[in-house]
């Protein structure tokens, strides 16, 4: 797969992930990935790609209408599924030093593809359980919130391809597609 460091979700129907597709080739080099309603992109500064979004939105441009997830990640990695968590695991240490020494968070698993030979549920069990080790090392409390978390550290896979992102409340508020199911 050609490198990625943002995935986007479109809603059905209706020609929108095309219209989308066509509007943010504008911004980056975006591509459909191997999974339906699914792009995947190459922005130079995700941070004025999410303004870019968000003014489109508000502007109620047409082709903003088919947007329906967006995410910025920061590290992009291919994987074999029995290493996942380890992989994941390395960028940890990164995410927790942003992090003050005390906040709510959750992790969470985007997966796309691999049926069967992933378990979403366990591999997020065993990164949190690495993540919470690590942060009581630090001396870092951490709590775990899924209604409105301070943190989320998230992963999205595309089949053997992983994309990172530690998204905060602040991004969350700031970009209403900027969502973590």
């Amino acid at each position: 797969m050609r490198p990625w460091n943002v995935i986007l979700t479109t809603r059905a129907g209706g020609g929108r992930a095309g219209a989308l597709l066509g509007a943010v080739r504008r911004l980056g080099e975006f591509h459909r990935a191997p999974f339906r309603n699914v792009l995947i992109g190459l922005v130079d500064d995700p941070d004025a790609f999410l303004d870019t979004l968000l003014a489109a939105c508000e502007a109620k441009a047409g082709w903003a209408e088919g947007l329906m997830r967006t995410i910025p990640l920061e590290r992009v990695f291919s994987f074999a599924p029995e290493d996942l968590v380890e992989q994941w695991s390395e960028s940890l240490p990164d995410f927790l030093d942003r992090m003050p020494g005390r906040a709510s968070c959750f992790v969470r698993l985007e997966r796309r593809g691999l049926l069967g030979q992933l378990d979403s549920q366990a591999v997020e069990r065993a990164v949190a359980d690495r993540l919470f080790d690590l942060a009581e090392m630090r001396a870092i409390r951490l709590g775990v919130s899924f209604s409105d978390p301070d943190y989320i550290v998230l992963a999205e896979t595309v089949g053997d391809e992983c994309g990172l992102a530690l998204i905060t409340r602040d991004v969350r508020a700031r970009y209403p597609f900027v969502q973590v199911k």
